[in-house]
């Protein structure tokens, strides 16, 4: 408990310094210097009307009636008649769980009944 009175002590040493100080120093009756001088809501800002924009005008539409546009376009394929056939029926396949011999399920979790670890309890024998 050294520890506790050692804070006890100094604790009370700050507090009384504090109160020789305030004692000791001079107080004047000047005015507080103020930190700011706005007062409301800022003014709105607005740009520069002399600093010029940098951004470029936009690239004109390419001209697509050209003889390059046109001679390197694909050529419309003319349409075959195909018979469109229905797509097939997609097979569903179901995993069944495996059975006894008399029909009944098997699961994982069943206890008394034989399994491929031997039986037992949810992990086979432990």
């Amino acid at each position: 408990m050294p520890i506790l009175s050692y804070f006890a002590v100094v604790g009370s040493v700050l507090v009384a310094l504090l109160f020789v100080a305030d004692a000791a120093l001079t107080k004047s009756d000047a005015p507080v210097v103020p930190t700011s001088s706005m007062v409301g809501l800022p003014k709105p800002w607005h740009p520069d009307p002399q600093i010029k924009s940098l951004a470029t005008a936009p690239a004109p539409a390419p001209d697509m009636s050209a003889a390059a546009v046109v001679a390197a376009a694909p050529k419309p394929e003319p349409a075959a008649k195909v018979a469109e056939q229905p797509a097939p029926k997609k097979k569903r396949i179901v995993r069944r769980q495996p059975r006894y011999d008399d029909g009944r399920a098997s699961y994982a979790w069943s206890r008394n009944e034989p399994g491929p670890f031997g039986g037992g309890g949810f992990f086979g024998r432990f």
